[in-house]
């Protein structure tokens, strides 16, 4: 996909999150809706920076199954912050999968997912407006 695909689908997961699943339907009652559009959101975000700086080509598509491990560091490229982005995405993507494929959680776990999903935007945003 091209920057400009994953930079649409990035605000389009965004928007399920914060337009629809918060403010529509509350989050005690989106607890699947919210993990799984913010582990898709990061990994379209990561992909919109690693496009920008040229790091991988147009083909090269990242999957949000990879960020279950820190064995996803092997299949990516050296970037800025990779150690905490990486970190803070498999936190997310675990955190998530428990979310989306799980028992309903307490509301405190689904504001987890809106910490992380904010952290990795606040850096990886800085990232690619530099």
């Amino acid at each position: 996909m091209k920057e400009e695909d994953h930079l649409k689908a990035y605000q389009e997961y965004k928007d399920n999150i914060f337009l629809w699943a918060l403010e529509i339907r509350g989050l005690e009652k989106s607890q699947r809706t919210v993990a799984l559009n913010a582990s898709r959101a990061m990994v379209e975000l990561l992909s919109v920076y690693l496009h920008r700086k040229k790091l991988v080509d147009e083909g090269f598509q990242l999957n949000h199954r990879w960020f279950k491990s820190g064995k996803v560091s092997e299949k990516l490229p050296d970037f800025e912050n990779k150690d905490t982005i990486l970190k803070k995405m498999i936190a997310l993507e675990n955190t998530s999968e428990i979310l989306a494929y799980g028992a309903p959680k307490p509301k405190e776990n689904i504001k987890e997912i809106i910490v992380i999903f904010n952290e990795i935007e606040s850096i990886l945003r800085g990232m690619i407006d530099e």
